[in-house]
Parts: structure tokens; sequence; C-alpha cells
């Protein structure tokens, strides 16, 4: 037994080494398959991250701002404390009464003249900064120390990134070396605080002085100026606000919040647009995003069916023809008593072992394929600068080993069904 099985392997091995090249031929498209799939795989992944992460932003799909609605139906950040760009306090309350909300905090704008007195490269300066105040929880896990932005006897102030880039520039054109945010963490200054109208008689003016200090940089919110907690905003106004009565001391710009389920959110989103408020969310970001993605993957797929069926269709040919061409040897098989199954069987296991190194070899070259198109992509598309393509992992390597195999071995099986039936007088006229 044994050696009968032994006889029939090497004969097995011969049979597929005289017919090897001609199989490799037949059903190279596979290659091209594979290594497709691949990057296909790989930039399907990163290009979903990328745009949620790069295009999207970061906020969770739980998430909402609501802002003013202006007449011109954009959501601004204004200096003036009118109706039309501001959060009426009852809306604030309101929202805040919100069961469905697990959290709110809330953007406000102080509203007096505010000036920054800082020592800057050794020159004091004094330029105008709008104050805006934030709560302190929002910062929760965003900024290093956030606990620590309240209102104390050394003020914190939180500045835009942007300013930092401006710094920079500033330093850069005198020869200066460039800051981090960590050289000017602390960095101290003050703020001064005008309450009263630019018509009041100098003897009259109210102007405070407030020690404080720099905390960090955001680019969570959007603003322009500083950034204070808003306990201090609170008991600014409370304890000066009768400097000026003509002048409201405070106004809300934006309100951040966290719905506790994200499937009540058009319900939400339309209770609170009724109050003459724009709710920007990430359910239509999101939607919008996977609705790319559909695009994008029904793209991908369909060019992914056409090469599959075109790489079927033309190993099926080939295998047609290799039927043709070994059609008397396998007629002699036939009279010998080989069995149909056993030469059905024997074609498509030298089907499959030709799909499974055409797996390999189209894996990795995917692999080189992804590596080569994340190194150059950004140079052809500069949109899609940051864009990385991690190549697939060694778990895909089993998957196309397998789909390599499934593919060589269905497009070979009728062949192998003809070569299992043919005739040997039809195959001696033949090659007589």
């Amino acid at each position: 037994m044994i050696r009968y099985l032994i006889r029939n392997i090497k004969f097995f091995i011969k049979d597929l080494t005289k017919n090897i090249a001609r199989a490799l031929i037949s059903s190279f498209g596979i290659l091209f398959l594979m290594a497709f799939l691949v990057l296909y795989l790989s930039m399907r992944q990163s290009v979903k991250q990328f745009i949620s992460e790069k295009l999207f932003g970061s906020l969770s799909i739980n998430e909402i701002t609501i802002s003013p609605r202006t007449g011109s139906g954009r959501d601004v950040i204004s200096t003036a404390a009118s109706a039309e760009n501001t959060i009426r306090p009852w809306a604030v309350q309101k929202i805040r009464a919100m069961k469905e909300l697990t959290s709110v905090y809330t953007l406000t704008k102080l509203n007096y003249e505010s000036k920054l007195n800082v020592d800057m490269l050794g020159k004091i300066k004094t330029p105008h900064a709008p104050v805006f105040g934030m709560d302190t929880g929002f910062f929760s896990g965003k900024i290093p120390r956030w606990e620590q932005f309240r209102n104390r006897k050394v003020l914190p102030v939180i500045a835009p990134k942007i300013s930092l880039k401006l710094l920079n520039n500033y330093a850069a054109v005198r020869g200066l070396p460039q800051f981090t945010e960590n050289m000017l963490t602390g960095y101290p200054g003050e703020i001064q605080i005008r309450t009263t109208g630019y018509g009041t008689a100098k003897s009259d003016e109210k102007k405070y002085i407030i020690q404080a200090e720099l905390h960090s940089f955001t680019g969570d919110v959007d603003f322009y100026g500083i950034l204070l907690p808003n306990e201090f905003i609170y008991d600014f106004v409370k304890i000066h606000g009768g400097d000026n009565k003509g002048v409201e001391g405070f106004s809300y710009i934006k309100i951040f919040a966290k719905i506790k389920d994200a499937k009540i959110l058009p319900e939400i989103t339309k209770k609170i647009s009724e109050m003459n408020l724009s709710v920007e969310s990430q359910s239509d970001v999101s939607r919008k995003m996977n609705q790319a993605l559909d695009v994008i993957d029904g793209l991908f797929l369909l060019i992914g069916m056409v090469i599959l069926i075109l790489t079927i269709l033309a190993i099926f040919n080939s295998y047609l023809i290799i039927v043709q061409n070994r059609s008397y040897g396998f007629s002699l098989k036939r009279v010998i008593g080989v069995s149909k199954f056993r030469i059905v069987f024997n074609f498509i296991i030298e089907a499959g072992l030709i799909g499974a190194l055409y797996g390999v070899i189209g894996f990795y070259a995917g692999v080189y394929l992804t590596k080569y198109l994340s190194i150059n992509i950004s140079t052809w598309i500069p949109v899609l600068q940051g864009l990385i393509i991690e190549p697939a992992g060694n778990d895909m390597l089993f998957k196309a080993v397998m789909i390599s195999i499934i593919i060589s071995s269905s497009a070979a099986f009728i062949p192998a069904v003809f070569a299992s039936n043919m005739n040997l007088f039809k195959a001696v006229k033949k090659v007589g």
C-alpha cells in the first residue's frame, strides 16, 4: 500500500514537472488579482482612518456643537454681544436641563475691553486680546493638568495653537530660536480689563489688573484671544458688572454637549433648532463619510470583480488548451485503468498548487506596492499629505493563498472533467 502511494506520488510529481511551465503561464493572472486585493484592503482601512481623523475631526458621533444662527446662516464667534450672534441665557438653561444630555460645556465671551501685558522677547507688549471662558471639565483628557484650569490667584490662560505659530514666525524673522509649548508653559503676564466705556471720564475709569500665567495651548475650541476658566468670568461679572450697566458682562457663544444615545440625535437636533440655534454633529459627517467610502468600496469592488472574472476566464481557457494538448496522455491513463476521479483530482491538485504559489507571490507583491504607494502618494496627490497606508498583516497571507487555491482549482474543474472523459480513439486519431 505504501509503495503504491509512493509510486503514485512520483508519477504525479513527474507529470506536474512536465507541465509546470504551461500551468504557471495559464494562472499568471492570479498574481495580479492577489496583489490588487492586498493593496485594496490596505488602502481602504487607511483611507477610512485618514478621512475620519484628518478630514472630519475627532468628535465622536454623540457629540454636538450648538451655535447661534446668524442672519447669513453661518455660525460665527463675534466680539459683539448682540442677540443675533450669541446664545441667550434662557436657551442655555433649557439645554442644560435636557435629560438626554450627559454633559454641557459653554464657551463664553467677556464683553469688556481687555489687553495683555507681556514681556515678548525683551519688549513689553500690550496687545488687545478678547477674553473667552470655558468650563474646566471640557478639557478633561485633552490638555495636560486640565484640572488646574480653574479660577485661582494666578489665573491660568489657554492660548490657541495658531498663536504659537505666529510667535515662532516672529522669532524666526529676528533670528531667534523656535519655541515649544513646554518652553512657554507657566510664562507670566498680566490681563488688563476695563469695564467702563470709552466715553467715561478718566477719573471714573475702572481698570483691573489680573496676574496670569500661560497654562497650555489648544486646538479643540475655535476662538481668537485668550481662554480663561468660566468660574473667573462669572465671578468677575458678578463683582464688577455694575461698573457699566449698559453692557451685559458676558455672553454665551457656543455650547458643546454630549448625547446619552446617538439614536435620538435627530430628535434632540430638532428640539434645539427650534430655539433658533444651529446644531452641528458628527452624525451628518459620519453619514457622508460612509457614503463616500461606499462609493470607493463599490468602485474598487467593481474593478476587482472585473479582474476576477477575466482571471478565471483566462485560466479556464488556458486549461482547456492544456487538456487538448495532453489529450493523448489522459486517454492512455483511462485505458490502463486510471479512474475519472483520479484524473480530475490530480488536475485540480495541480491547479491548486499553482494557485497557492501565486497566492504567496501576489501577497508579497501587494505588500511591496502598498509600501511604495504609501511613500509616494503624497507627492502624486498633495491633498493626501499625511495619509499612511499600512500594509496587510501576515494573517492576510493565509487568506490570499486560500483564495488563490479556490480560484485556480475552480477554473480548472471543468477542463479536468473534459480530461477525464477523453476518448482514446479520438485522441489517437487527433495525434495521428
